[in-house]
């Protein structure tokens, strides 16, 4: 795990497991998701360890957080993009847009007092899948 040994981060089994979970889920899990996709591997994990372990990694750069209406996600993309959500199923992908990104960052620069460092837009809206059912 060569961006934990960048970043100074502690090796152990738990950030190993989250990190290669989050690396090979299709989605954007939540702690829940996480919790019993790892405890296949690490059956004596706790939800807590799992919870805490998500926010250190998520603080240290190494996933990103996303905070869907109150819940929040996971993932390990931290290729700058944005989200479209599925108000009827609740299905999140992502969408990558550097116009998008520019334009935003660009807007953002001229609020005062505040450094505006990275962007993400959530569009919501009915999915194909839906719009057929």
């Amino acid at each position: 795990m060569r961006e934990m040994e960048s970043k100074d981060i502690k090796y152990t089994n738990q950030r190993i497991e989250i990190l290669d979970f989050l690396k090979k889920f299709d989605g954007h899990p939540t702690v829940d998701d996480v919790y019993e996709g790892v405890r296949k591997k690490l059956t004596r994990i706790s939800k807590a360890t799992v919870y805490k372990n998500l926010r250190f990694l998520a603080e240290k750069g190494l996933v990103k957080e996303v905070n869907i209406k109150g819940v929040s996600r996971f993932e390990a993309n931290l290729i700058p993009h944005h989200h479209i959500i599925c108000i009827g199923c609740g299905k999140i992908s992502d969408y990558e847009s550097e116009k998008l990104t520019e334009y935003s960052l660009k807007i953002a620069g001229e609020i005062e007092d505040f450094e505006v460092e990275t962007t993400d837009t959530n569009f919501y809206g009915i999915c194909k899948k839906c719009t057929e059912d």
